[in-house]
């Protein structure tokens, strides 16, 4: 290898690493199609809008859409998905957790 393939290596390497680390927090919901969680509490469903900006929420307490909030959360409408934190991917309504850890089916 040649001094003026050193900086080409290094953009590839830095190219690689931010493909590896750049991601959304969305990553257990798929864009247009509904994915079930099994959970600790309840089961619900959850879809990402195809813009990535909202979440279709199905549960025993009702239905809604989430619109994005902090990083992580989606909330409306009394619910609040979390797709990360200390209860994993959990769901909220009204201040009552609904479920956490959940999984996707």
């Amino acid at each position: 290898m040649t001094r003026r393939h050193v900086p080409l290596l290094f953009a590839a390497a830095a190219a690689l690493a931010a493909c590896a680390t750049t991601g959304s927090s969305s990553a257990p919901l798929e864009r247009g199609k509904f994915v079930v969680f099994t959970c600790e509490g309840q089961a619900f469903q959850a879809r990402l809008a195809a813009e990535g900006n909202t979440v279709r929420v199905r549960s025993q307490h009702g239905a809604a859409e989430l619109a994005a909030a902090d990083a992580g959360q989606y909330k409306g409408e009394g619910f609040t998905l979390f797709t990360s934190g200390v209860n994993g991917i959990a769901l909220d309504h009204s201040g009552k957790l609904l479920a956490k850890n959940c999984k996707r089916a």
